[in-house]
């Protein structure tokens, strides 16, 4: 049996405008943040987005979210466009995708206390009397792994690892379909991340949630998601499972990140044939955006942009090397 679609993404754009003046601003350019990607999300799977900081993860995020708007483009939650929501819609639709951040203390307000922040989402939408909400804030504190006595507790009091976990039990609250994960890994210590993501598996298991997780982390997305996509300076460079995308590599910049993958080994000499910054979103560079950095650049990389390309089944590469 074929699963359905949640989440679809279509030709989506997020442009920044840069302004000069103060009374009468003009557009003298744009920041071009996300430019032209589409993946879609499959229910009870996990998309990974990778890349290097600023490559457009979570700008990407934040347009699904609906925290910005997109410049243009199409993104379908279960088969309706979110842009032809009414406001009571969009109102269901924040049920059904929630967001976990990457620094658990900011996004937790340190005035509330823990039982607070998770009923807070129940609130908004009412779910539920105040009993009810009560008995379901001590439910999701069991579920990741917290005891019924923090709830009485203020975030300042608990470790990176604990927090991340009630930001998790706060995303759960609503029930819903799809949890947004910005690296939701990177502000905490290397022995947690392992239990938190753990933790993210069996929820998934669970509850049969759709996630995307975005980082920087290779490592990290390999053991959760289904699929991963490669994003370089807006655009998606590559999308493939994660079995193939890890042990067939086809594009040169997803080369050069699992080669700067680190080794468990101290002798071992790794070389890595990325060079060079990253362009600025700002002017980024014609034909193939890759192309100042990459080690195989031809002549038509640097003239024509490259469309996207099925190699195998499921796999597709943005590249003029096939």
């Amino acid at each position: 049996m074929s699963k359905k679609k949640i989440i679809s993404v279509e030709n989506l754009k997020k442009y920044f405008p840069i302004t000069k003046g103060f009374i009468f601003t003009n557009v003298i350019g744009n920041v071009k943040a996300v430019d032209n990607i589409s993946f879609d999300i499959l229910e009870g799977q996990t998309l990974g987005l990778v890349g290097e900081s600023g490559c457009g993860k979570s700008t990407t995020a934040n347009v699904l979210l609906g925290l910005e708007p997109p410049t243009s483009g199409q993104i379908k939650f279960q088969g309706e466009d979110i842009a032809q929501f009414s406001k009571t819609q969009l109102f269901s639709f924040r049920r059904n995708i929630q967001a976990v951040f990457q620094d658990p203390f900011r996004s937790l307000s340190p005035r509330k206390k823990v039982k607070q922040i998770i009923s807070e989402p129940m609130s908004v939408h009412r779910v539920g009397l105040r009993e009810m909400q009560y008995e379901r804030v001590m439910e999701l504190l069991s579920l990741v792994g917290l005891s019924p006595e923090h709830a009485e507790l203020y975030p300042h009091e608990f470790s990176g690892g604990q927090r991340q976990r009630i930001a998790i039990a706060r995303a759960l609250s609503l029930n819903p379909k799809t949890i947004i994960l910005d690296e939701p890994l990177s502000a905490l210590d290397v022995s947690i991340q392992a239990q938190i993501l753990n933790l993210l598996i069996d929820l998934q298991k669970k509850f049969n949630l759709t996630f995307l997780i975005i980082s920087h982390d290779l490592a990290v997305v390999e053991h959760i998601s289904d699929n991963i996509g490669v994003m370089y300076l807006g655009i998606l460079a590559e999308i493939a499972p994660s079995d193939k995308l890890y042990s067939n590599p086809k594009h040169p910049y997803t080369v050069a990140l699992l080669e700067s993958v680190p080794i468990a080994d101290p002798d071992a000499k790794v070389e890595v044939s990325l060079e060079g910054e990253v362009p600025s979103p700002l002017n980024p560079p014609p034909g193939c955006r890759f192309h100042p950095r990459c080690p195989k650049a031809k002549a038509e990389c640097k003239k024509t942009e490259p469309e996207m390309k099925e190699i195998t089944s499921g796999h597709f590469v943005s590249c003029h090397l096939y």
